[in-house]
Order: structure tokens, then sequence, then C-alpha cells
């Protein structure tokens, strides 16, 4: 049939051309859900909605409780990072560091440390004419080891992660052994600097500070170091008495406050360790040059007495060891009795007790820490 028959032919049945457009659509429509159905449904399709009623869910693929992969390296990668020393290489290793606090590197432990029990406990000991007077250890006066003012953190809920200190000895008892502890020593106050005991466990409270210090120049000896006003006169008395018998003595460490005491121990670690600080030099607070009353003494014109082989067998020191105690001073730390003062023999340290005090310890054939133990 000719082209333009067919127009005609379109135009003289308008019904028949509508009819074809509507079964085309259908068939259009038939192949389209075929094609949907075979397809089958997604996985997100799949997914239910969230349980607290977000829109959006299941119908969006790309909502999801969790963050991307990509997201996650993101996070990961802006997070702060610590450094970790390993196998002491001394080359920090980076490593994502979590919300909670960052955790420091282990630190050296010393091999004695505050609560360490070093020497074998003497036999009890008997000071006659002294007046000792037996009691207990002040249980308000027992603080954390290792710390002076008693702060120290215990743990929290679920167990403590330091063990508690040791007990405190029983004062006015028998002679304990050497312990590292830190327990406030009971007379302590300005007036009780005759019969203050301090050693390893026992100590002064950082405030403890005298307020009538004086050079030392005021006894006659070289100046540039401060004593208790108290111990002038005995202490120029001594001075004296040495220089005219062919001895003359110096100062080279009088009073140390709390704080300087804490870097004098400090210095000693730096030069020798922790372990030997510890029998050469007293922790803060523990030190007997807090109270103001004791005094390292040398040769006038020689070098520090610790410098010496044996401060004690120089005229000075000699001297020092036999009329000390004829002024009132006694050697803290004689030689051979690291188990009963719990510090090196030093000919040098000398405190100042009162000539009453010091002649009945010198008469005792006792140390002074183990006469002061007797009277607390």
């Amino acid at each position: 049939m000719h082209a333009p028959a067919i127009r005609r032919s379109y135009r003289a049945f308008p019904s028949l051309t509508v009819a074809l457009r509507a079964v085309l659509a259908a068939q259009l429509a038939v192949i389209v859900a075929a094609t949907l159905l075979s397809a089958g449904p997604s996985s997100a399709d799949q997914r239910p909605a969230p349980a607290d009623g977000r829109l959006g869910a299941a119908a969006d693929p790309s909502f999801s409780d969790a963050p991307s992969r990509a997201t996650e390296r993101t996070i990961a990668s802006a997070a702060p990072a610590e450094e970790a020393v390993r196998g002491g290489t001394g080359k920090p290793a980076l490593t994502p560091r979590p919300r909670a606090a960052a955790t420091r590197p282990p630190q050296p432990v010393p091999s004695v440390s505050p609560g360490t029990i070093l020497a074998a406990t003497p036999p009890p000991v008997a000071v006659s004419g002294m007046g000792a007077s037996s009691g207990g250890s002040p249980s308000s006066g027992v603080l954390s080891a290792g710390s002076p003012t008693g702060n120290s953190s215990s743990g929290g809920s679920g167990g403590s992660s330091k063990p508690a200190p040791a007990a405190a000895p029983n004062l006015g008892g028998p002679l304990p052994s050497c312990a590292y502890l830190d327990v406030l020593t009971p007379h302590r106050g300005l007036g009780d600097w005759s019969r203050t005991l301090l050693d390893t466990t026992y100590q002064l409270p950082a405030s403890y500070a005298p307020g009538d210090l004086v050079d030392t120049s005021a006894a006659g000896l070289n100046g540039g170091y401060a004593v208790r006003s108290l111990v002038v006169g005995d202490l120029a008395a001594m001075a004296a008495a040495a220089r005219a018998a062919g001895a003359p003595l110096a100062v080279v460490s009088a009073y140390r406050s709390y704080s300087k005491q804490q870097g004098t121990f400090q210095n000693w670690v730096n030069v020798s360790g922790y372990d030997a600080a510890l029998r050469t030099s007293a922790r803060p607070g523990h030190s007997e040059h807090q109270l103001g009353t004791t005094i390292d003494l040398t040769s006038e014109g020689g070098a520090a007495p610790w410098d010496y082989g044996d401060w004690a067998a120089t005229p000075a020191g000699a001297w020092v060891a036999q009329n000390s105690w004829r002024y009132g001073f006694v050697v803290s730390y004689p030689r051979g009795s690291f188990n009963r003062t719990c510090y090196s023999y030093e000919p040098w340290h000398v405190r100042y007790v009162g000539r009453e005090r010091a002649a009945a310890i010198a008469r005792s054939g006792l140390t002074p820490r183990e006469v002061l133990w007797s009277l607390q």
C-alpha cells in the first residue's frame, strides 16, 4: 500500500490508533516489571528500620549507624599519639592513644625503697639514768611511704594499686631494724630539740623551721652557715677549746631546710645512686640538719671531711671524737654502728643535745639514736 493511502486509513480509523498506543504502553509496562522482579531486592532494602524510629534508614542504602572504614582511618590518623620507648633503643614508636588518660612509661624502681627492712633487729637496750619511758607509735603520725605530707593515693574502688606501708615500730621498745618509712616523730616542737628522734623512719614535717637561726660566725667559726641561737654559746666554747688544743675547726654544713635537703639528697642520688644515697644522706624530713642544732665539721683550712680517708684520724677529727660531748655535742653516726643508726660512719656529723644529755650518751656507750629511742 502506498504511504498516502496508509495515512488516509489512520485518519479514517482514529480509534484504532489510540488502541494500538494503549497496547504498546501495556507491553512496555510488563517488560519493565519483569526486569525489576528478576533483579531482586537490594541488601539495603532487606535491612530493618532502626529501633529508635529514625527515618530513612531502610530506604537510603548510604545510611549507617557505624562510620565507614574510610571514616575510621581518618579518625585514627587524626588522633593524637604518644611516644613509647621499646627495647631500650630510645626510638619512639607512635601508637594511637585512647580517650582515657595517657599512661606513662614504667619508671625504674630502686632495689631499696620506702618500707624496706634492711638490718637485723639488735637486742633491746637499756639506758641507766636517762629516765626512759615507754610509749606507742602515734597512729595519726603514720604517713604513706615516700610521702612527707601523707597525701598519697591508695587507688580507687576495686583494690589498691600500692601496698600499704609497714607498721610504725613501737617507740620506747626494742630498737627496730632500719626501715625506710615516713612517720612524723612524736616530739617535733621547737622546744623538743634535745629529744627529737630522726632516723630513716621518723621525720619532721616540711613546715618545721626554727625562727632563731644565727650565723655560725657568732661562735667564732667561719660564717655562711646557720644554727639556732641556743647552740652558739657551747659551739663557741668548743671551737675555742679545739683551737687551743691545736685542732682548729671549720663548718661545712649546718641548718638545712626541708626543701634544701631535697636537693642535697637528690645530689647524692645523682652521684652514687639511690641505694648508696640512702646510706650516706637523709631523705627530706629525716635529716638532723633540719633541727638547726646539727653541724658538719672539718679541719680549718682543710678539705671536706668526707674527702679524707677517715677524718677522725686527723687532729681536728680526733679531738671532736674525744671531747665534743663535753660541750653538749654528740657524734650521731659512730664507726661500726650502721645496724643501730641506719647511716654510714660520719665522724664529722655532730648534733647538739645539751651538756647533760651528751654526757649521759657518752657514758652509756650507745649511739644517740638508741638513747633517744628510749626517751620517746
